[in-house]
Order: C-alpha cells, then structure tokens, then sequence
C-alpha cells in the first residue's frame, strides 16, 4: 500500500499545474481578444474594494496553504511510528500541496470576472 498515495498525489498535483496553465492561457487570449475595448459602465466602489482585496490577501492565502501542508508533513514524520506513509507518499502530498497553492495563485492572479472565456471562432 506504501508509494500508492505519494503516486495518486504527484499525479494529482501535475492535472493542477496542468489546469493552472490551461487557465491563464485561457484568460490571457480572452483579454487579447477584447484588446483595447473600453469598458462600458464603470465599476463599482464596492467592486474595487473586493478586487483589491483578493490581490491583497492572495499572497497570504498561498503562504498559509503551503505552511499547513509543510506542519502536516512535520506531524507525519513525528506521528507515523509504525510505517505506514513512506516518504514518497510524504512527498508527493507535499507536491499536490504545492500544486494546489500554484492554482490558486494563478486562478487569482489572472481573474476571469468580465471575460468571455468561450473559444474564438
């Protein structure tokens, strides 16, 4: 059973970089698609706050993911007396934790509020 985790977790962790990048190339050729429109109501007070509030706290949201991920890998060292986690599984947790945290960041870094995310004829 040992390798079987750490495996599932490393494949999992590559569909998340996989989809991160699928994403931002998505949102970056939905943002070249509309150029230099501009756009046609102006955004909200309320609207700006929340915008700039997930570029504020992304960082932070990032940082506390991987120092959960990093303190869980800690605890299984320091609890797991009878073997059962090897440290590829270990690893390859550690991989999708980092995995998730790079998603994240990139699902927050390149917003897709307002774009028309459908492919282009």
């Amino acid at each position: 059973m040992k390798y079987y985790f750490g495996a599932v977790c490393v494949l999992f962790g590559a569909w998340l970089v996989y989809r991160a990048l699928a994403h931002r190339k998505a949102v970056l050729g939905a943002r070249e698609r509309v150029g230099g429109v501009p756009r046609e109501r102006p955004v909200s007070r309320q609207l700006q706050g929340l915008q700039s509030l997930r570029a504020g706290l992304a960082p932070l949201f990032v940082l506390g993911v991987l120092l959960a991920g990093i303190a869980l890998s800690i605890l299984w060292f320091v609890i797991d007396q009878q073997g059962l986690f090897s440290v590829v599984d270990i690893l390859g947790f550690l991989v999708a934790i980092f995995a998730y945290a790079y998603s994240m960041f990139v699902r927050l870094r390149y917003s897709n509020l307002g774009l028309d995310l459908s492919p282009a004829d």
